[in-house]
C-alpha cells in the first residue's frame, strides 16, 4: 500500500485514516498467517556562546543554503550586515536600516502543531549580541505610530525558547499596523496552513525600502515600504512570493521568486532550479473564506471514509 501521499499532509483526519490502517492491517495480516559557536555547534539566542554565521544553523534555509544579495540593488543591501543563528529562525540585519533584511525558517507539521498548543506571550528585546550603535532599541518603536513587525512570526514558534527569540528587535520592523493585524497576519496564517496540507515548507521573509525618501523612527529605523514572504513547497517542487506595500491599503501581489530577485537583490532560494523560480506558484489568496469552505468539506468527507474503512476491516478481523 502507498502511504507517501497521506504522510506528506498533516492534516488530522488523513493521519487518522493512515494509522488505523497501519495497525489494522498489520493485525489482519499476523491472524492470516515502523549553530555554530564557539563549540563548532548551532547555539540560540538564549544559550551563552553567540552564533554569529549564518553557515551554522543551515537547518532554516532551502538545500543548507543562505539567501544571496545579487545584482545592484543587492550590493546597497550588503553593507554593514551582521549574521545571527536564532533557535527556530535566521536573521540578517542590517546595521543601516536597523531592521532585519530577511528571516528564514523552515517549517513542519509537527513544529506548526506545537505552536498552535503555545500560549503567547510579549517578550520584545532589544538583541544583545549586535553593536550597540547599530542595535534597534525598545525606545525606537514607543509612540512610533507603527506596530513592532514580526518577520518570522510568533506563530510559528514551537517551544518557549523559539517564541523568546521571536520577539528579538532583529526579527521586527515597523509596520502599518493595520497591515500587521490585518492582511500580513492572514498570509501568515495561510502559510501554515500551507505547511498543514504539504509537510514542510521553506520560508523567507524579508523588508523592501523603495523609493528615494525612506521613512524612519526614533533613532535611525528605516520603515520599510513593503513586506514579502517567500514559500518553497518541497512536496510539489513549487515556490512563490507575497509581495505586499506596508500599507493599510490591502494591495497584495503573487510573483515569482526570480521577480523578488529583480525588484529587491535578494535571491530567496539560490539552490532551486531557474525553471522553479521564474514561475510563481498560486499561493492561497489571503481572506478567501471559499477556501476555507472548501478545506472543511475535505475533512468531512475524509472522516465518513475513515468510518467506512474501520467498519469493513474490524469486521475482516471479527
Amino acid at each position: 500500500m502507498y502511504l507517501a501521499p497521506f504522510f506528506s499532509s498533516c492534516r488530522a483526519s488523513q493521519r487518522l485514516l493512515v494509522l488505523p490502517l497501519l495497525l489494522l492491517c498489520s493485525a489482519s495480516h499476523a491472524k492470516i498467517a515502523v549553530a555554530y559557536g564557539e563549540q563548532g555547534t548551532f547555539v540560540g539566542q538564549n544559550n551563552p556562546v553567540n552564533a554569529q554565521n549564518l553557515a551554522s544553523c543551515p537547518e532554516h534555509f532551502y538545500a543548507n543554503t543562505a539567501p544571496q544579495l545579487v545584482g545592484t540593488k543587492g550590493q546597497k543591501l550588503a553593507r554593514k550586515n551582521y549574521e545571527l543563528c536564532f533557535d527556530g529562525f535566521a536573521v540578517l540585519y542590517s546595521g543601516i536600516s536597523r531592521t532585519p533584511i530577511y528571516s528564514a525558517e523552515y517549517l513542519t507539521c509537527e513544529r506548526i502543531n506545537q505552536a498552535r498548543s503555545l500560549a503567547r506571550k510579549d517578550s520584545f528585546h532589544e538583541e544583545s549580541r549586535l553593536p550597540t550603535n547599530v542595535r534597534a532599541t525598545l525606545n525606537d518603536y514607543r509612540r512610533s505610530g507603527y506596530d513592532r513587525g514580526h518577520l518570522s512570526p510568533n506563530g510559528d514558534m514551537a517551544n518557549v525558547s523559539q517564541q523568546f527569540d521571536s520577539f528579538s528587535l532583529a526579527n521586527i520592523a515597523p509596520q502599518n499596523g493595520t497591515h500587521n493585524r490585518g492582511l500580513w497576519q492572514e498570509i501568515e496564517r495561510d502559510t501554515r496552513n500551507l505547511t498543514l496540507k504539504y509537510g514542510e515548507l521553506y520560508v523567507v521573509t524579508g523588508v523592501v525600502f523603495q523609493g528615494r525618501q525612506v521613512a524612519q523612527i526614533g533613532d535611525g529605523v528605516l520603515v520599510p515600504s513593503h513586506f514579502f514572504k517567500a514559500v518553497y513547497v518541497p512536496g510539489i517542487n513549487r515556490a512563490g512570493v507575497y509581495y505586499t506595500p506596508n500599507d493599510d491599503s490591502g494591495k497584495i501581489e503573487h510573483i515569482s521568486l526570480a521577480e523578488l530577485s529583480e525588484r529587491t537583490g535578494v535571491n530567496a532560494m539560490p539552490s532551486l532550479s531557474p525553471q522553479v523560480q521564474s514561475v510563481a506558484f498560486n499561493l492561497p489568496a489571503a481572506s478567501d473564506p471559499k477556501q476555507q469552505a472548501d478545506t472543511d468539506g475535505q475533512d468531512d468527507v475524509w472522516i465518513r471514509l475513515i468510518m467506512m474503512i474501520l467498519e469493513f476491516l474490524i469486521g475482516l478481523l471479527k
